[in-house]
């Protein structure tokens, strides 16, 4: 676990420190989305899932390069949550089995500005799964991917964007493997998110 957590702490601070000459701006966000854990490959008689909507909290921080690309990286922590999908039985009542897993993702992203209010981003995620409780699909900590598209406004200083996005947590593991074949999680959603130039 602490060998883990030095690998997140040292991705955020080489991302920040890498790219902190040029400050341009942080902000707060905020994340809706509908996660479910995914195979890497066809498996037969593996568990199946349902999403169930999720959210994270997170600052993101920009580092203007030139006025198309800007370099993003910063901090998320997710909180996801699954149904168990399974076959009924009839006239039997199964209750419903919902699993949690909480993730902490530092973005190394870049980020496309075009048309002034429109933009694209996308790159890596380094995760880092906390607070591991019961759960039959595998850790994701490792390296993702993520892309997304959005739109923003600038007032002054104060600036606004929404987002929806498309990531994969953990397609490489880092963690324990506790399947045949690794699971990694997609997460399609939508970011809001409010920040302050500087």
């Amino acid at each position: 676990m602490r060998n883990q957590f030095m690998f997140v702490l040292f991705a955020m601070l080489f991302s920040i420190e890498s790219f902190s000459q040029n400050a341009n701006s942080i902000f707060f966000t905020y994340s809706l989305s509908n996660p479910e854990p995914v195979y890497n490959r066809s498996v037969d008689g593996g568990a199946g899932y349902k999403a169930v909507a999720s959210n994270s909290f997170g600052l993101r921080y920009f580092v203007k390069s030139n006025k198309i690309i800007t370099l993003e990286t910063g901090i998320d922590y997710s909180s996801f949550h699954f149904k168990l999908d399974y076959v009924g039985i009839p006239d039997i009542a199964i209750p419903d089995i919902t699993q949690s897993i909480k993730v902490i993702s530092v973005p190394v992203y870049a980020h496309l500005t075009f048309l002034r209010y429109l933009f694209v981003n996308g790159g890596l995620l380094f995760d880092l799964e906390i607070d591991k409780k019961v759960s039959d699909i595998d850790k994701q900590t490792g390296i993702g991917l993520g892309l997304g598209i959005g739109l923003k406004y600038k007032y002054r200083k104060v600036n606004v964007f929404l987002n929806p996005f498309f990531q994969r947590h953990g397609v490489v593991g880092l963690g324990k493997q506790d399947s045949g074949t690794r699971q990694s999680i997609i997460n399609p959603g939508g970011r809001i998110g409010i920040g302050y130039s500087f």
